[in-house]
């Protein structure tokens, strides 16, 4: 009697099971039902990205690609930018020590050929000679020689500069940025340690004409004096007299030995 009981409820038990697995697989076929479990993997499909911009203009970089051959730096220029430097060591000297001590030694021709090449753009005469008087002024704050916030860069400095500015220009791919923002054929020269930085413009025609350039913003050539030559002399001249350069800035020794460039 026990055993008929037994496997009368087993087969009740065994109805009960099958009902409610029927109950669930019609629910889950039903509209608004959840999806089924499956152990096939879903594919999901981002969303379009759009293709970068590609620069369809010169944008004039030829990194790697400039001759090692020097221009000759005639004796007048030579002479003329080493005037403006021993002036301006002169007066660093008895004014700002630290700052006369972070002026590097000369650069070897070696090193301005090698950055010639690299940088893939004629290296102007006065560059030459003012890099064979000091080739930069270290990196730091103390190196701010040249007004309002200038450091010379190193031969070494040029080229990674130079190459940075011309990766940007080129991977932006924005044609209205190419010689206005930057150009592959201008020569970075001293920094500002913001991004910014002056230059000297070896564009046909441009005659190594020295501008500025701001991260954000475009070059400019206006209000500066037109050679390096020149900047050096300005900035000599207000050393020693404490006068103005372009008209508005004026040397300043600050209680920490640095040299700053004062508004005029």
């Amino acid at each position: 009697m026990k055993t008929r009981w037994g496997q009368v409820l087993a087969v009740v038990a065994a109805v009960v099971v099958i009902g409610l697995v029927t109950v669930l697989l019609v629910a889950n076929t039903e509209p608004g039902a959840g999806p089924r479990p499956t152990t096939t993997p879903t594919r999901t499909t981002g969303a379009s990205t759009p293709p970068r911009p590609v620069l369809t203009v010169d944008s004039g970089c030829l990194i790697g690609q400039g001759r090692e051959r020097l221009v000759d730096v005639p004796q007048q220029v030579t002479d003329r930018v080493n005037r403006a430097w021993e002036r301006i060591e002169k007066w660093l000297a008895a004014k700002t020590p630290a700052v006369a001590q972070v002026l590097a030694a000369p650069a070897t021709l070696d090193e301005i050929s090698e950055m010639q090449r690299q940088i893939g753009v004629p290296v102007p005469p006065e560059l030459i000679a003012s890099l064979l008087r000091h080739n930069g002024a270290g990196t730091s704050v103390l190196g701010i020689v040249l007004p309002p916030f200038y450091v010379p860069m190193s031969t070494s400095r040029v080229v990674s500069e130079a190459k940075m500015m011309c990766d940007i220009l080129v991977s932006n791919g924005h044609n209205e940025s190419a010689g206005s923002w930057w150009h592959g054929q201008v020569i970075p020269f001293a920094f500002d340690g913001g991004g910014g930085n002056l230059l000297l413009d070896q564009r046909p025609g441009r005659n190594g004409r020295l501008g500025r350039h701001y991260e954000e913003t475009d070059m400019m050539f206006d209000r500066w004096p037109p050679t390096l030559t020149e900047l050096l002399e300005q900035t000599a001249t207000a050393m020693e007299t404490g006068g103005l350069v372009m008209g508005r800035f004026r040397p300043k020794v600050v209680e920490n030995g640095l040299l700053e460039w004062d508004i005029g």
